[in-house]
């Protein structure tokens, strides 16, 4: 179990001054993946045929989808 995991599987009341610096370093630590995003950020569900087949086309020609949106 990681340091945040413990952290917060803790009741929350008897966390420390210390514990919560932690916790608030760890997320900034981590701040820079949240603010770069995700091009599948939002989407659970898994492909389609037709979604993977235009992938393995774009993958071929060398072309990158995402410079398109």
């Amino acid at each position: 179990m990681s340091d945040l995991q413990e952290l917060f599987s803790r009741d929350p009341l008897s966390l420390t001054k210390d514990d919560i610096t932690e916790i608030v370093k760890q997320y900034r630590a981590m701040r820079h993946s949240f603010s770069a995003g995700n091009i599948k950020a939002g989407s659970a569900k898994p492909k389609t045929e037709k979604q993977k087949e235009v992938d393995k086309i774009a993958a071929k020609l060398n072309i990158n989808l995402g410079d398109l949106l």
